[in-house]
């Protein structure tokens, strides 16, 4: 098969695929990231592809066997930041985790939650932890990544202990300055909401009770 040289023109990282320009004007390409050789930068708009045409599932024409030529110039960057300048830096995750843990356990031996609140955390962080290991091997890998919203959900779901430590061990998502901000939001919400269980301030269903009695009989 010929081998053509186009330019990667669209790029959809969180989901592992994009288009290509073909020469001469001949219309857009599908590839797909597992047709892609392994590169040591993730493709994006602008890099220099050579590939082979072949029909896909649907009949369309897609590249097959791509490999990246030439990225485009790389624009000025400004000194590098390092991770302990950033709103939640490695140090602070570690922290902001045992902050978590003694309100958690704390809780737990005070009386004021239920024993099986901890086997939650303890089930959704090992998730947490896992989800993270497996995005941070697929940017390596060039696979297909877990999408920031599922990580962010779990997390805020019982599993930021987990998620915080594997922020941690792996040195993953810990420069972008949207996750890094949104981690350090989920992380308050857990140190505020067992703080408050711990001293008081707000009791487990107690919503519930307070709205019970504006609820008018009948």
């Amino acid at each position: 098969m010929t081998r053509e040289k186009g330019e990667l023109v669209d790029w959809l990282d969180n989901r592992g695929f994009g288009f290509i320009q073909r020469p001469g004007g001949a219309g857009k390409l599908y590839v797909h990231m597992k047709s892609i050789g392994k590169s040591v930068d993730r493709p994006k708009p602008g890099d220099l592809l050579e590939y082979t045409v072949q029909p896909g599932k649907d009949g369309r024409p897609v590249a097959i066997d791509v490999i990246i030529l030439t990225a485009p110039p790389k624009p000025p960057q400004a000194p590098v930041q390092h991770e302990h300048h950033t709103v939640l830096g490695v140090g602070t995750r570690v922290v902001g985790a045992a902050v978590i843990l003694a309100l958690l356990s704390a809780n737990i031996f005070g009386g004021r939650l239920p024993s099986w609140v901890a086997a939650l955390y303890l089930i959704a962080g090992v998730g947490s932890f896992l989800l993270y290991r497996g995005d941070k091997q697929a940017s390596v890998d060039g696979g297909w990544r877990k999408p920031e919203l599922r990580l962010h959900l779990v997390d805020l779901t019982f599993g930021i202990v987990g998620g915080l430590f594997a922020q941690h061990v792996f040195r993953h998502k810990t420069y972008k300055p949207s996750f890094v901000t949104e981690t350090a939001l989920i992380t308050v919400v857990h140190v505020l909401l067992l703080g408050f269980i711990l001293f008081g301030v707000y009791a487990p269903g107690s919503i519930g009770e307070f709205v019970r009695q504006f609820h008018l009989p009948g």
